[in-house]
């Protein structure tokens, strides 16, 4: 499993760290180019692929793929 976020289109909302019922994602002190502060996975947690950060990003940055083995 692998969450991207494309962090030319994210703007620090926090809305996906709020909305992750396992706190798989985290605030993080990484910037981007446009001076939004970027989440970053929070690697002691499992994602459970509800893919609700996903659902809920106003700018669609944010892409939850399952990983095939």
């Amino acid at each position: 499993m692998t969450i991207i976020i494309n962090e030319d289109l994210c703007k620090g909302c926090g809305y996906c760290i709020e909305i992750c019922p396992v706190n798989y994602l985290r605030d993080s002190k990484k910037i981007n180019k446009k001076g939004y502060k970027l989440p970053e996975t929070n690697e002691s947690n499992s994602c459970t692929l509800c893919k609700r950060c996903e659902l809920l990003c106003p700018e669609m940055a944010i892409d939850v793929v399952k990983e095939e083995a």
